[in-house]
């Protein structure tokens, strides 16, 4: 990824980032994280607890009985009932703020099953005037004297109406009344209900709440066990299903308007407020309530995961990022529903799955812009170098028109689409009409291009056994090969060698590495030349030389025969020896000259298939014994000197003669032209890629400015030492031409009065 890139995914993860902290930590979307909430409350809502029993105030109770309000004798008889079964605490979910007088009888028998049972708790409730509370009524003093406990039996209501809350503790002036499940519990498990501190005795004007909690309902209405007020009444309930349960007393007819939309009831079938009271019980009795997630910490989760999904989404495909942009959205859901069931904490998702909402469509829009950019620069590239290129092939380049940039673009491709045909039609039909065979491989040797020439010298009817036919051929030995292909030592590595074609042409075959802008090899070009005409003009060129120099060699040889009987006769004047001499230096130079043509002919035709692995130090070796006589008349000594360090010996592929002939004349030189009674040293050492090996007088040197001539044919230096010495400038020519057809070269240093050296450069055996 570019710099710039990087700057716009980073842009985009902080803005996303921070829409979903703001969002969480705000609560902007409070609507969708309560629907969340209820969802997951439905999902995530533990048992009913079995303890629990709701007397319901039901639709058959009331045709039963009679209207409501009923008589308050028959709720004495109820608890007179429910005490004689033996229950623990009974919870009259019914408001008795007032006494009856038009009927005292009947608060008074409803008084005393209150106090005679002692396990009574009852409802307290606002006083309101208006939309005002003005007070608190609780039970007539009637009532309240006797019973158990008061709780207040006030739910909370959401901004969207649903009720999910209540307060632990209210009251007028002080929150001093627990909630009536509170209150229950305080009555049956005073221990467990110790945990719920009642808050500071602090008085003030108004309506006092404390200790918020959010209800974990056990599920839908109707979870708990419910009994008809009626059956009861009459006795018809298994005395078991009742001893010692907490029996929650209040209505559930339809119509008495004493029931709530909750998270798992919704509007559609809402919840009695005695099952409410009986949920508030059941879940302080396990020591549960839900609790919000602090919004620092609910704001971090959610910015967190909306920094984790960009980091995906950096290195996703487009389509892969949608499916990871949901993914993320519906692990934020889960999330918020696994802490709910596993700890009951709510971590409010909206804000988390907005942020994954945006990232995709802001990443997307920005990985869009990116692409038209570079697509529209790259556009540009190409008609650049199509405005270079085709012109030269005459091709007209129509100029791409529209109104809608994405069309245009569209357009723009087809034409670069178009010209890259045009020029892999180029490419193709330049390299069949090429006078030489072309193959480009890859680097599983696979045939990528080939033209019709390189079919026709590899006898090949099609591309695909063009690979074929070019591992069938018989590379020379010294050639490395992979699976029947040369090797190359690199990119921009050239090997070049001669070889039989199947149809009996002489071929020319170059092989080279072919390499990427960043230097990595992917594949090799072949370049196949039929040579069979040059070849048989060098031949016929080789025999020729080869005719002269033997023709010219023996008549030369007879005369020096004849002059060396001569001399032996002793029959000639003064004047005769000297001319005999003469003679005999002018055939003893015409036969050298013979001599080194015919050399330089052979090194000049040497066939590297013919090779074989010799040693450098013996070929050193050789050449100082082939010119000890030399050496010795003019009082030289010829010192070899072999540096292997650990290695071997210098061993090489090459002809062995045409290497000593090549030494002999550096050393023949060397004795010659350097200093009388001195050393000329032959050395041998290890290069990077093989052998060098040095020869060096101790003569008067070269000057520099006549070094570039050594290796010129017919090169003789205009010093005084050469027009001393007898040649005629073919000696480093013949040196020059056995290094370069070893695939090596020569080279020379020298200083004035310093002497001069002489350096062979081979390879080394592979």
């Amino acid at each position: 990824m570019t710099e710039r890139g990087f700057f716009e995914w980073l842009i985009v993860t902080l803005l996303c980032a921070a829409v979903a902290v703001s969002a969480t930590w705000a609560g902007w979307l409070w609507r969708f994280d309560q629907v969340a909430y209820d969802g997951a409350m439905s999902v995530a809502r533990p048992d009913a607890d079995a303890q629990v029993v709701v007397v319901a105030i039901d639709d058959p109770s009331l045709t039963e009985i009679g209207r409501w309000p009923w008589r308050r004798s028959v709720h004495a008889a109820l608890i007179e009932r429910l005490s004689a079964a033996g229950v623990r605490s009974i919870v009259m979910d019914v408001i008795l703020s007032e006494a009856n007088s038009a009927d005292p009888e009947a608060d008074a028998l409803l008084a005393e099953a209150i106090r005679a049972s002692g396990r009574v708790i009852l409802p307290l409730v606002q006083a309101t005037r208006g939309n005002a509370i003005v007070g608190e009524a609780p039970p007539a003093p009637i009532f309240s004297a006797g019973a158990a406990g008061v709780g207040h039996i006030h739910v909370e209501f959401d901004p969207d109406g649903i009720a999910r809350s209540i307060y632990l503790w209210e009251g007028d002036g002080a929150a001093r009344y627990p909630q009536l499940g509170l209150a229950a519990l305080q009555h049956a498990e005073s221990e467990r209900a110790a945990r719920y501190v009642a808050p500071p005795a602090g008085v003030g004007a108004g309506w006092h709440r404390a200790d918020w909690l959010r209800i974990p309902f056990a599920g839908p209405p109707g979870s708990f066990r419910y009994l008809s007020y009626a059956d009861v009444l009459r006795g018809d309930v298994d005395v078991a299903a009742l001893r010692d349960k907490v029996v929650f007393v209040g209505a559930t007819a339809a119509g008495m308007a004493d029931s709530v939309p909750t998270p798992t009831s919704g509007f559609n079938r809402p919840m009695p407020g005695v099952e409410v009271n009986a949920n508030v019980y059941a879940a302080l009795k396990r020591g549960e309530a839900v609790r919000l997630m602090p919004a620092p910490m609910a704001a971090s989760i959610a910015g967190g995961i909306v920094v984790l999904l960009m980091g995906l989404m950096l290195r996703a495909a487009p389509r892969n990022a949608l499916l990871i942009a949901f993914g993320a959205s519906a692990a934020s859901l889960l999330l918020s529903w696994a802490a709910l069931h596993a700890a009951m904490w709510w971590f409010p998702p909206a804000g988390a799955v907005l942020g994954c909402l945006l990232c995709y469509p802001l990443w997307s829009w920005r990985r869009l812009e990116a692409a038209q950019r570079h697509l529209d620069d790259q556009l540009e590239i190409l008609d650049r170098d199509a405005a270079k290129l085709f012109p030269a092939m005459q091709i007209e380049l129509p100029r791409a028109h529209g109104v809608d940039p994405l069309q245009l673009r569209i357009r723009r491709v087809d034409q670069a689409v178009q010209r890259q045909r045009d020029l892999h039609r180029f490419v193709v039909d330049t390299l069949d009409h090429l006078p030489v065979g072309a193959v480009v491989t890859n680097p599983a040797h696979q045939v990528m291009l080939c033209n019709q020439e390189a079919m026709r010298l590899l006898e090949a009817s099609e591309p695909l056994t063009v690979a074929r036919a070019i591992k069938s051929l018989e590379w020379p030995p010294g050639v490395p090969t992979e699976g029947g292909v040369p090797l190359h030592e690199g990119a921009g590595s050239v090997r070049t060698v001669e070889l039989d074609a199947p149809n009996g042409a002489r071929l020319l075959v170059s092989a080279a590495g072919l390499a990427d802008a960043s230097g990595r090899p992917f594949g090799s070009v072949f370049g196949l030349a039929d040579i069979t005409r040059i070849h048989d003009a060098q031949r016929s060129r080789e025999e020729t030389m080869h005719y002269l120099s033997h023709d010219m060699r023996s008549p030369i040889a007879s005369i020096l025969t004849l002059i060396e009987a001569e001399q032996l006769a002793g029959d000639a004047s003064a004047s005769g020896h000297a001319l005999l001499n003469q003679l005999t230096r002018y055939a003893r130079s015409a036969l050298k000259l013979a001599d080194d043509l015919f050399r330089l002919v052979r090194a000049d035709a040497i066939d590297a298939s013919q090779f074989k692995e010799i040693s450098l130090a013996g070929v050193m070796q050789d050449a100082a014994d082939e010119i000890w006589a030399l050496a010795k008349a003019r009082g030289v000594t010829v010192a070899v000197q072999i540096d292997n360090r650990g290695h071997d010996d210098g061993y090489v592929r090459g002809d062995r003669d045409l290497l000593r002939r090549a030494l002999v004349n550096l050393l023949g030189n060397a004795v010659k032209y350097g200093a009388p009674d001195s050393t000329v040293e032959i050395a041998l050492r290890r290069e990077n890629n093989g052998w060098a090996v040095s020869v060096r007088d101790h003569g008067e040197g070269i000057r520099q400015d006549l070094l570039p001539s050594l290796f010129q044919r017919f090169g003789r230096l205009p010093t005084a030492a050469s027009r001393r010495e007898s040649g005629i400038g073919l000696g480093l020519m013949i040196v020059k031409t056995v290094a370069e057809r070893h695939g090596g070269r020569a080279s020379v240093k020298s200083e004035s009065g310093q002497g001069t050296t002489f350096t062979l450069h081979l390879p080394a055996l592979r």
